[in-house]
């Protein structure tokens, strides 16, 4: 099952955090992809913002699913979650302990979790993906 897996672009900045994140998921047994390392190589590669979504739309048809971490409110990303909702895409969400996310979050989520370290995911994705997996079949 491959996971769309969003994640903040930082300039690079960030590469050891996504790497960890992404890391997360392929040990819960999911095939990774993050546009921002696989697509943009951290790096700005696309001559316009319509471009750059229209590719990302276009990487998150070939996905099972998407996962979002809604700790820092983000929304450049919360776009790439609401076009997982449209294309009828399971939607993970993650959050810190303690945050507070809206109700049309809520809404579009299939999962939704909550950590104080990363690594607390490991094991609850990983029982989401036998789950998602079994049923697939």
């Amino acid at each position: 099952m491959k996971v769309f897996i969003t994640a903040p672009f930082k300039e690079g900045k960030n590469k050891k955090e996504i790497e960890h994140l992404c890391s997360i998921l392929k040990k819960s047994g999911f095939e990774d992809f993050c546009f921002v390392r696989d697509v943009e190589n951290y790096q700005k590669v696309f001559d316009s913002a319509k471009a750059l979504m229209q590719r990302a739309q276009k990487e998150i048809k070939k996905c099972d699913c998407l996962f979002i971490d809604m700790s820092n409110k983000p929304t450049g990303r919360a776009i790439e979650a609401g076009i997982a909702f449209a294309e009828g895409k399971k939607i993970i969400t993650v959050m810190k302990r303690g945050t507070v996310i809206k109700d049309t979050t809520r809404g579009i989520s299939d999962s939704i979790m909550e950590y104080e370290e990363l690594t607390d995911l490991i094991e609850p994705l990983s029982t989401l993906f036998k789950e998602w997996s079994k049923n697939a079949q």
